[in-house]
């Protein structure tokens, strides 16, 4: 038996043949990085849990399951890495949770989530082009689709469209589905560059609904949208998840993960 335990959480999918090029790949990529710990699986998605105990008899433990069956196995260590894009409502929901269960393990280590420091954003910024057009983006530019937030909205957007700027880059440009920016937004940035090729990508970890209807779909997505208005555009559906710098970026979160 190990003491010591590395508990991905994540928001969840239902999309089967995504979630291990995604979700699953995170964590594989984890386990690789740290051998003396077992890894187990948390989603904060109710409903998803749910969805996917229905509809492919899979369990999936909540982040309070989690940690039960860690302390009831006798761990005494816990690195908890979200595979949250931002410090926003799930993993401040996930760290209420964390908190309650400190007294039941010697030491929880929470690593960060993919884009919460400028230091993090300027990574990922350096990053994006080159994953999602390779070497010929320059006739081109890269719009990206965010999950966003009217109720609980955080900056992370707009602070990541200004990292693309600090690195340089002008052709790429953030949008979301549910908060600032939004599609008009960054869709004026977009017809102010000039460029009229445009490569749409989800900034997700999953490619799931959103990125399949909203960013792909045939009808009002994004995609039809800018064809309608005589762009080329090309779709990579592609959740950020499957990229292996950004799994890179994960497994070194979750190496600096700091006690609470």
């Amino acid at each position: 038996m190990t003491e010591k335990a590395l508990l991905v959480v994540s928001f969840g999918t239902s999309y089967a043949e995504t979630r291990e090029r995604t979700i699953g790949a995170i964590e594989q990529k984890l386990a690789e990085r740290f051998p003396d710990r077992i890894v187990r699986r948390a989603w904060t998605s109710n409903f998803i849990i749910k969805k996917v105990a229905k509809t492919e008899g899979l369990t999936v433990d909540t982040p309070e399951e989690a940690f039960e069956k860690l302390a009831e196995e006798g761990v005494r260590d816990v690195i908890v890495q979200p595979t949250h894009l931002s410090d926003g409502y799930e993993n401040q929901r996930m760290m209420k949770i964390v908190r309650e269960y400190m007294n039941r393990f010697e030491r929880i280590a929470v690593g960060r989530p993919l884009l919460f420091t400028a230091e993090d954003r300027d990574a990922v910024a350096h990053l994006m082009p080159q994953m999602c057009m390779g070497d010929s983006e320059e006739d081109r530019a890269l719009l990206l689709m965010g999950h966003g937030s009217e109720k609980h909205p955080v900056p992370v957007y707009e602070e990541l469209q200004e990292s693309f700027a600090k690195a340089g880059v002008s052709n790429v440009f953030v949008g979301t589905v549910e908060g600032t920016p939004s599609f008009e937004d960054a869709k004026a940035l977009l017809e102010r560059s000039g460029y009229r090729k445009v490569v749409l990508a989800p900034l997700m970890i999953v490619a799931g609904d959103h990125a399949i209807n909203d960013l792909a779909g045939e009808e009002d997505s994004w995609r039809s949208i800018l064809n309608g208005e005589g762009y080329q555009t090309e779709v990579i559906l592609k959740g950020l998840g499957e990229y292996a710098q950004i799994q890179d970026l994960f497994a070194e979160h979750a190496a600096q993960a700091e006690t609470i």
